[in-house]
């Protein structure tokens, strides 16, 4: 179980970017989502039907189209982190392209790669006596993208050198010339990626409000609330002007087009799952499948969601461990009801050894010993979990999140 943040603070406080439609939502979303849950393809559709006309991905998509660049999905993740990091920063695409040639140079995108006898490690083979960062940083994708961009900004007149040279500068490579033969496909990457990318103006500056908005949303879908609504009411927390309706709507839009680029992908545990056991793509797909279900505080178990307990009583649903539970059972394994049990369920596993179905476990509450929220690792930088009331089973970020980082507990994979 989790402590109640970010939805239920914002309500409470009478605030918020977001907080009348957040009121919407609460009041009516849950029955619908958890309807339209259970059909993802129709859910998809209606959650992309707030991105401005946008219809879900097609094989033209900028996912698939990186899986025909012949990325997995865990490939693709990494390069979507060195694009994101680079965008960040403020730097120009070629940056990226840089970023994205170095990485498939150095370790076909693989944040797990170990080269140079056992002394480079992550994306870029970077050294940690070197002054990169310990192993446990570099084999970061973000950090790594960071990293390597710190330097790469310090090479002087780069964005008019040649990408062998300037990554020659940064990396020092026994193969000075090898990183030019990826410039071609490292720029249909970028290219294909960055379609699918928000930019760093178009998203709430809150990493609350990000969270809350993604919720609002699909339940505003499953309402079938028109985006012309959803955004006036955006605007109405703003100031409510014309400028601030066309800000709102580029908020929602932006957002929504994340949440149905992942909502609609018809793999998210994609090729790269096959290598890994079985059982763990049984419990990411057994999680995933659960989208859009609300949080219901002590709900859910191995037969699926059910009503909680205390504030979750009346919401048929997940909190963090109930899906967890699900999930694993799903697969023959029973790994307890709290997060405390599942704590121990298992053998823990080093962080650059997190495979999909590994369970992720975060402190939220200092005054709690021991793990308080647990989550399901989808690749190197996802993860499916519930994260709170007000919230649904949902896909976020958990590699590079600053307050996530400080959270985070460690990994256990059930046994």
């Amino acid at each position: 179980m989790i402590a109640e943040t970010g939805l239920a603070k914002v309500i409470a406080a009478g605030g918020g970017l977001i907080s009348c439609v957040a009121l919407l939502a609460g009041v009516a979303g849950g029955a619908q989502r958890a309807a339209l849950s259970a059909r993802p393809d129709q859910f998809a559709v209606a959650v992309c039907a707030y991105t401005g006309g946008r219809a879900a991905p097609t094989a033209s998509g900028g996912l698939d189209q990186a899986r025909q660049l012949g990325l997995t999905s865990r490939q693709t993740a990494n390069a979507k982190a060195i694009i994101d990091v680079a965008a960040e920063l403020g730097l120009p695409g070629r940056a990226a392209v840089i970023g994205v040639a170095t990485a498939l140079q150095e370790s076909e995108l693989d944040e797990s790669s170990v080269g140079d006898h056992g002394r480079a490690f992550g994306l870029m083979q970077q050294h940690p006596e070197y002054d990169w960062g310990s192993r446990e940083q570099v084999t970061d994708p973000r950090y790594a993208a960071r990293a390597f961009f710190s330097r790469l900004a310090k090479v002087e007149g780069w964005a008019g050198k040649p990408l062998t040279v300037v990554a020659q500068a940064v990396q020092r490579s026994a193969h000075p010339d090898a990183y030019a033969r990826h410039e071609g496909r490292a720029g249909r990457i970028v290219t294909a990626l960055t379609s699918t990318a928000r930019t760093r103006d178009d998203v709430p500056k809150s990493v609350d409000d990000q969270a809350d908005l993604r919720d609002i949303i699909e339940a505003a879908a499953a309402l079938g609330v028109p985006l012309e609504v959803l955004v006036d009411e955006v605007a109405a927390n703003l100031r409510g002007s014309d400028a601030d309706r066309e800000r709102a709507k580029e908020i929602v839009t932006a957002v929504a087009r994340d949440l149905c680029n992942e909502l609609s992908a018809a793999d998210l545990a994609g090729p790269d799952l096959a290598s890994t056991s079985a059982r763990g793509l049984e419990v990411v797909r057994a999680a995933l499948a659960m989208r859009g279900t609300p949080y219901s505080w002590g709900g859910g178990g191995p037969n699926g969601p059910s009503y909680g307990i205390g504030r979750g009583s009346r919401t048929k649903g997940f909190d963090c461990s109930g899906l967890t539970e699900y999930a694993w059972a799903k697969a023959g394994v029973r790994i307890g009801t709290t997060t405390y049990e599942q704590w121990r369920a298992g053998v823990r596993v080093p962080r650059a050894q997190i495979q999909p179905g590994d369970l992720l476990f975060y402190e939220t509450n200092p005054s709690i010993p021991g793990p308080d929220h647990v989550g399901i690792a989808i690749d190197a930088t996802r993860m499916v979990h519930a994260p709170f009331t007000g919230s649904t089973v949902r896909i976020d970020t958990w590699a590079g999140v600053p307050s996530r980082e400080r959270q985070f507990a460690g990994a256990v994979r059930p046994s």
